[in-house]
């Protein structure tokens, strides 16, 4: 049996039933939306934050680890913990500030 098999069959064995305002009564009963407040909260003192380390550190320490962890990388030798554990906070980052973002606007 094939897709069109199945439409065929379901059609002809169609039943409406009435909604009587059935649908609307369960929307009114769900949940209000939650706020966005904790996400935005989050995105922004993730921002402070790396603002105020780069302030502090400058941006080279962090370009210097990258660029050692891709030199490694790039030479089959195994890199420092300290360019690894920078890549991963990296990530971690970025998934934490998108998730935010995107968890919000679903919201």
């Amino acid at each position: 049996m094939n897709d069109q098999d199945f439409k065929k069959i379901f059609s002809a064995h169609r039943v409406d039933i009435p909604d009587e305002g059935f649908s609307e009564r369960i929307i009114r009963q769900l949940p209000e939306r939650k706020s966005i407040l904790p996400q935005i909260v989050v995105v922004v003192f993730t921002i402070a934050g790396l603002t105020i380390t780069f302030a502090i550190q400058g941006v080279t320490p962090l370009i210097e680890q990258f660029n050692s962890l891709i030199t490694s990388v790039s030479r089959m030798q195994i890199p420092s913990p300290v360019s690894i554990i920078t890549y991963i906070s990296a990530l971690a980052l970025t998934g934490i500030i998108g998730f935010s973002v995107a968890h919000a606007d679903a919201v």
